[in-house]
């Protein structure tokens, strides 16, 4: 898997809570390979508001360089973290209204995403994330422009 469209498919996958990661990106993280790897991910979904992006539940093209990923599932503090990062991702979904599998061009996502969903329902959405007290997401949502 690679930060480039796959063969055969228009754009890339994305989990659902990796939309707002995505908003509050400021260049640190887990590994120099994973914060590299999140540096083009993030280019890429800029530079190319008409890339297709598949909203999904499971690992993306942001997880190839996690070193908590293994296949699709989260394994970050035992299998139960697949479990909590599941959970952001499902939160995301609803208040987006949405299903795992859609598709969208990246500004129609965003401005979805703008429109939805509001930095105070971050405390709810991500509970449990340990990047949610440096409010990098939710000043992020606050720059979207819509």
């Amino acid at each position: 898997m690679t930060t480039r469209p796959h063969p055969g498919r228009k754009g890339i996958p994305l989990r659902a809570h990796h939309l707002l990661c995505l908003l509050g990106f400021q260049g640190i993280g887990y590994t120099a390979d994973f914060i590299k790897n999140f540096h083009k991910v993030k280019r890429l979904v800029e530079q190319n508001p008409d890339l297709e992006i598949e909203v999904v539940e499971s690992c993306d093209v942001v997880c190839i360089q996690c070193p908590n990923a293994q296949g699709d599932h989260c394994y970050k503090g035992g299998l139960s973290e697949n479990r909590s990062v599941r959970s952001m991702d499902r939160r995301v979904i609803e208040k987006l209204e949405i299903a795992a599998g859609d598709r969208f061009k990246a500004r129609d996502l965003f401005a979805l995403v703008k429109e939805r969903i509001k930095p105070e329902d971050l405390r709810d959405i991500c509970r449990g994330c340990e990047w949610m007290s440096l409010e990098f997401c939710a000043r992020g949502l606050e720059q979207l422009k819509p």
